[in-house]
């Protein structure tokens, strides 16, 4: 063998030496790693016993902090009506609000009494009472039938006191409505299309009413009022046109000598009170039928006015929503020592434009 020849044989054995012994360093220290991983105090796994050992050393000192956080006896004891008073806050009024909505959605049934004449008279608070608009409700087909026809014939020209007569409600009213049409002022009802008229019914006191709204042929919005008289269904002239004695918007600064009635819209707001001592006075906002012209009234805070007035608006009451206005027919009369637009409010006579008496 020549010298090279061991020459080469030496360099190889010596890096076979050196990658052997890197590759046992590597894997030596691989292993180191993994015992120190395996011998670690945290990572060792711990016996059933110890377990048991380590409760019972550090568990009374455990209950103590979660005790003391959330779960002790005086406070458990302490929370216990807060959560009752909770729950029943929450129960009782879903509880009212479906008494509401049950008595507001049940249907009447039949009386004995009533079976012959196929009318339902039983009200919804209770039975044996019979509400002002049950007629209306039990016969609507042949009374929207009839209030559509007096409609049309009441919007043809040259209308006659012996046609009008039949279909309002007074003799005066049919002089009216002729004199409106004399003057101009009685444009009639646009009837064309059926499909745009909207037809309802409500009560007003003791006497109920069909309405009936769509647009004149002056392009007017109009709400027509019939009412149930001798039989037969009759336009309420004065509730269709919202007669006052005064027109509200005239009113502001006139010397009153008597008592004026006015068919408007009554609201109310919180800071209208604020206008003088919220402790006398209630004040109401006075609207005429265009919602536009208005003056102010007022009467006793807590009085039968006062109290009937917040009855209908549904004010200062928790149970129902509160209206911001409604329609109604009011007494007014002067004010001393207020605005000339400030009128002491003295009845309401009811609560639409439908007079209960005629």
């Amino acid at each position: 063998m020549s010298e090279e020849d061991n020459q080469s044989n030496a360099q190889g054995s010596r890096r076979r030496r050196s990658s052997n012994t890197s590759r046992g360093s590597l894997y030596s220290k691989r292993e180191q790693l993994l015992n120190e991983m395996q011998t670690g105090d945290e990572d060792q796994p711990v016996s059933v016993r110890q377990q048991v050992e380590n409760l019972k050393s550090g568990g009374s000192s455990q209950v103590g902090i979660e005790e003391s956080d959330w779960g002790a006896k005086h406070k458990r004891k302490k929370g216990s009506p807060w959560m009752l008073w909770m729950v029943l806050g929450l129960v009782i009024p879903i509880i009212l609000i479906g008494l509401v909505l049950f008595t507001s959605s049940s249907r009447r049934t039949l009386r004995e009494s009533d079976a012959g004449t196929g009318l339902d008279f039983n009200v919804l608070g209770g039975r044996n009472r019979v509400q002002p608009e049950d007629w209306f409700v039990e016969n609507l087909a042949t009374a929207m039938k009839s209030g559509l026809s007096t409609l049309e014939v009441l919007s043809e020209e040259n209308l006659s006191l012996e046609v009008v007569s039949p279909l309002v409600r007074s003799g005066e009213q049919a002089k009216e409505l002729i004199e409106f049409q004399k003057m101009g002022r009685w444009p009639g009802f646009d009837t064309s299309d059926r499909a745009k008229l909207s037809w309802n019914y409500g009560a007003s006191n003791a006497t109920g009413f069909l309405t009936s709204t769509g647009m004149k042929k002056d392009f007017r919005d109009f709400r027509a009022y019939f009412v149930k008289q001798e039989e037969e269904v009759r336009l309420d002239l004065d509730a269709t046109e919202a007669k006052s004695d005064i027109p509200i918007e005239s009113l502001g600064g006139m010397i009153l000598k008597e008592s004026v009635q006015l068919r408007c819209w009554v609201a109310k707001e919180p800071y209208f009170d604020a206008r003088s001592d919220e402790k006398l006075f209630s004040w109401y906002q006075i609207l005429a039928a265009n919602e536009v012209d208005f003056v102010w009234a007022y009467c006793r805070r807590g009085g039968d006015v006062d109290e009937a007035l917040r009855k209908e608006l549904n004010y200062g009451r928790l149970i129902g929503e509160r209206k911001k206005q409604f329609r109604a027919i009011i007494k007014l009369n002067n004010a001393s020592g207020f605005q000339k637009n400030e009128f002491l409010l003295e009845e309401l006579v009811a609560n639409e434009w439908v007079l209960p008496q005629f």
